[in-house]
């Protein structure tokens, strides 16, 4: 018994305290089963377009968190990567007639190479100076898209098919589903493999103290540069989906609002981790949805609950959830002991 409780402290993520294997893969492997047999079930159509947009945010909230929660660097122009995703796969649909997945190569690229820009002359400034300054980055470009009307059709909007044939419009609205899971699945695993990758660690190390991480040795700038422009390649990747989801555009997709929904979900759902802002993602889209159909109120009523949040869980869902198991776990030990 003394030497399956010491191989458990020493490796828990490979025996539990029942002395069976412990299987992490296991729990998202059924989650994601069961979200992929739901359209199977009767009268789910609508809450598979709500579950669309769950799954586009979530990537949104992801790539947002892994500048705020592990890189330390906030930012209120986030939206700017999202924006621009979602404009230029409705511009090379609409203009240059190329197709989803063209637009789902060419995107995230030009959207690399404005991270970069912003951010080689942004991140010498630290804290509220590089939000603000990024704030002003992405109204910028939301002005533009308001001006330019005769070609992002201004505050109008633009409509425009850029879902490919078999995942267009409401009849298809499974396969849409679908390839926003598969989407999301896959996003979740790169950023998973990035945070937990030697430059994940010191991207963490630089958030809790830039100054140690900087003497001894690593370059912190470059992380930051190269963090940025990972956060927009995301982003950008999730409005090119975003639109592929509607079909249609308007500039507020670069508004500071997107910035800020994108926040909350991370702080709700718990910075730090990828799996919060998923859940962040849930709660803040669903909720919205949920609580206006039952009162017109209900921005005040959301507004108190981020607020609550924020006061009693500063760790979001994902810290509740994580001391709970730490908890058990703490109980279980305790029984295999006696």
């Amino acid at each position: 018994m003394k030497k399956l409780v010491g191989s458990a402290l020493a490796n828990p993520a490979q025996v539990n305290p029942a002395g069976m294997k412990a299987r992490p893969w296991l729990t998202p492997l059924i989650v994601f089963g069961a979200l992929a047999l739901l359209p199977l079930l009767p009268g789910v159509r609508y809450l598979l377009s709500l579950l669309i947009g769950v799954y586009i945010f979530a990537v949104f909230a992801m790539s947002f968190d892994l500048l705020m929660g592990f890189g330390g660097i906030i930012s209120f122009g986030h939206a700017l990567f999202f924006g621009i995703g979602t404009y230029m796969a409705a511009l090379l649909v609409r203009y240059a007639h190329l197709n989803f997945w063209v637009a789902f190569i060419v995107a995230p690229s030009v959207a690399a190479v404005l991270a970069l820009v912003v951010g080689a002359m942004t991140l010498r400034v630290k804290g509220v100076y590089f939000a603000m300054v990024t704030m002003a980055f992405a109204e910028f470009f939301r002005i533009l898209a308001e001006k330019f009307s005769n070609v992002t059709g201004g505050s109008d909007g633009l409509a425009v098919d850029v879902a490919p044939v078999w995942a267009y419009g409401p009849r298809h609205r499974v396969q849409m589903y679908l390839l926003a899971l598969v989407f999301l699945v896959a996003c979740f695993l790169v950023l998973r493999r990035v945070v937990n990758s030697p430059f994940g660690r010191v991207l963490v190390a630089i958030r809790e103290n830039e100054g140690r991480a900087a003497v001894l040795g690593y370059n912190v700038f470059a992380h930051k540069l190269v963090t940025l422009v990972l956060a927009g390649v995301f982003a950008s990747l999730a409005g090119v989906v975003y639109a592929a989801s509607e079909n249609f555009v308007v500039p507020g997709v670069l508004g500071t609002e997107t910035t800020i929904n994108g926040m909350l979900m991370v702080i709700i759902g718990g910075a730090g981790t990828l799996s919060g802002p998923i859940v962040g993602s849930a709660v803040v889209r669903l909720a919205g949805i949920m609580l206006s159909t039952y009162t017109m109120r209900w921005r005040l009523i959301l507004g108190l609950g981020y607020a609550l949040v924020v006061l009693f869980m500063p760790g979001g869902l994902a810290g509740v959830w994580a001391k709970w198991g730490g908890l058990r776990a703490r109980r279980q030990r305790a029984k295999v002991g006696a």
